[in-house]
C-alpha cells in the first residue's frame, strides 16, 4: 500500500516530505510541478503524510476520488516523464494538454488503463476499519527547556510558602533560637514540600527527555554500522513472518477463554484498519486485536525490523497508536530496546509496552519487559 502525491502539491512542491522520507523515495525535476513517490520503493511508513503542509499524500487505498487518477500518475512518472506531466498538465518536454486523455503523450497512459480494468475483477475484499476511539494522546515532541513552566511555578510556590512560614508563624508553639514556630509555620512547610517535590520530579523528567534526545553508547559489537542495506523485498518477507509468529503466539483470538476477541493482520497485505483521530484516516498497525460485535480495538501491536527502530518511526508512526483505552505493544528486535525507549521518550509517548523479538534454532524467542 504505497503513499500517493496528488493534486494539491501541484506548483507548490514544498520539499517536507522528501526530507523525512527514510528510503528517498519522493523524486522530481525541475520541470515538473509536482513530486512523485516511487511505488517500487515505498515502504508505507507513513512519515511524509504528516510532513506535507497541503495534506496532499495519501495512502493509494485512501485517495480522494477526484483525485484518483494520481495514484497512476505517480507510478507513470518513473516509466514515462513526459507522459506524466502531460496528466498533470504542462512541465518540460511535454505540451500543457487541457485534455491529457487525447495528446500523443498520453497514450502509454491509456495503454496502463486496460491492465488496471482487467484486474478488478480480482480486487481484494474490503478492508475492515474499526470505529474511531476516544481519548487520543496527540504526539508531543518535546524540548528540553530548564527550568520548564511546571517547574517554575512549583519551585515560586515552594519559595513563597517558605516565607510565609516565618514571616507569618501564628501563635508560637515553641520557640527555637529565637525563631517563632506557630501553626502556619508547620503548616507552610509542609505544603512548601509538596512543591519542592513536584519541582524535583519535573525536572527529573525534563533531564530524562533530554538525555533520550542524545546518542546511547553501546558495547562496542553493538555499535558496529554497516553501510549496506537489505532488499525492500527480502526485510519485507522476513517482517512479515515475525508478525505472523508474533500473532499466533501472543494474540491467538479468538478463543475458548476469549472467544469474544478478534485479531486481524496487516502483513503481507491490510485487513483491519484502525481510525487513530476520529478523522476517517486508515492506519494499519501490524496486528489488530477488537472486541466483536463492534470491532472495537482493545490491543494493537506495531512490530520493528533493525532498519525501522528511529525516532521519526515514533514520531509518525508508534505515537499515531496510542490511545487511552487500547493497550499499545511495541516489539524490537533483541539489542534495540534501549534506543527504542528513548525514541519513544522523546515523541511523548508514555503508555507503549515494549518487547523484544529474535529468532533461535527453535523458533521466535520474545521477551517480556
Amino acid at each position: 500500500m504505497p503513499f500517493v502525491i496528488t493534486d494539491p502539491c501541484i506548483d507548490t512542491k514544498d520539499q517536507a516530505c522528501v526530507s523525512v522520507c527514510p528510503v528517498d523515495c519522493i523524486h522530481f525535476e525541475d520541470s515538473d510541478r509536482m513530486l512523485y513517490i516511487n511505488p517500487s520503493e515505498c515502504i508505507d511508513c507513513g512519515a511524509c503524510q504528516p510532513a506535507c503542509p497541503v495534506s496532499a499524500i495519501f495512502p493509494d487505498s485512501a485517495v480522494p476520488d477526484a483525485s484518483k487518477k494520481f495514484v497512476q500518475i505517480n507510478e507513470l512518472w518513473y516509466a514515462d516523464k513526459a507522459a506524466a506531466r502531460s496528466m498533470v498538465g504542462g512541465g518540460s518536454g511535454a505540451p500543457a494538454a487541457a485534455d491529457a486523455g487525447h495528446s500523443p503523450a498520453a497514450a502509454p497512459a491509456a495503454k496502463a488503463e486496460a491492465p488496471a480494468k482487467a484486474e478488478k475483477a480480482d480486487e481484494p475484499p474490503p478492508v475492515l476499519q474499526v470505529p474511531a476511539t476516544k481519548g487520543i494522546h496527540q504526539p508531543v515532541v518535546s524540548t528540553y527547556r530548564a527550568p520548564s513552566a511546571k517547574s517554575f511555578i512549583a519551585l515560586t510556590l515552594f519559595a513563597a510558602l517558605y516565607a510565609l512560614a516565618f514571616i507569618v508563624p501564628g501563635p508560637a508553639i515553641v520557640v527555637l533560637a529565637g525563631v517563632t514556630i506557630g501553626p502556619v509555620t508547620v503548616l507552610a512547610l509542609v505544603v512548601s514540600l509538596v512543591f519542592l517535590l513536584g519541582f524535583l520530579v519535573n525536572q527529573a523528567m525534563d533531564l530524562s527527555r533530554f538525555a533520550a534526545r542524545q546518542r546511547r553508547e553501546k558495547a562496542p559489537w553493538r555499535g558496529v554500522r554497516v553501510e549496506w542495506r537489505r532488499n525492500e523485498e527480502s526485510r519485507r518477507y522476513n517482517l512479515a513472518e515475525t508478525v505472523n509468529a508474533i500473532a499466533r503466539e501472543r494474540f491467538a483470538f479468538p478463543n475458548e477463554e476469549n472467544p469474544d476477541l478478534r485479531t486481524y493482520v496487516n502483513l503481507p497485505e491490510p485487513t483491519m484498519a484502525i481510525e487513530p483521530r476520529g478523522t476517517g484516516e486508515k492506519v494499519f498497525p501490524d496486528i489488530v486485536t477488537v472486541a466483536y460485535p463492534g470491532n472495537y480495538p482493545v490491543a494493537v501491536a506495531q512490530v520493528e525490523s533493525k532498519e525501522t527502530v528511529s525516532l521519526d518511526q515514533a514520531k509518525y508512526v508508534w505515537s499515531r497508536l496510542q490511545t487511552k483505552n487500547t493497550d499499545l505493544y511495541l516489539y524490537v528486535p533483541a539489542g534495540t530496546l534501549a534506543e527504542a525507549k528513548d525514541f519513544a521518550k522523546v515523541a511523548g509517548i508514555k503508555n507503549a509496552k515494549f518487547r523484544t523479538w529474535r529468532w533461535a534454532p527453535n523458533g521466535m524467542v520474545v521477551r517480556e519487559i
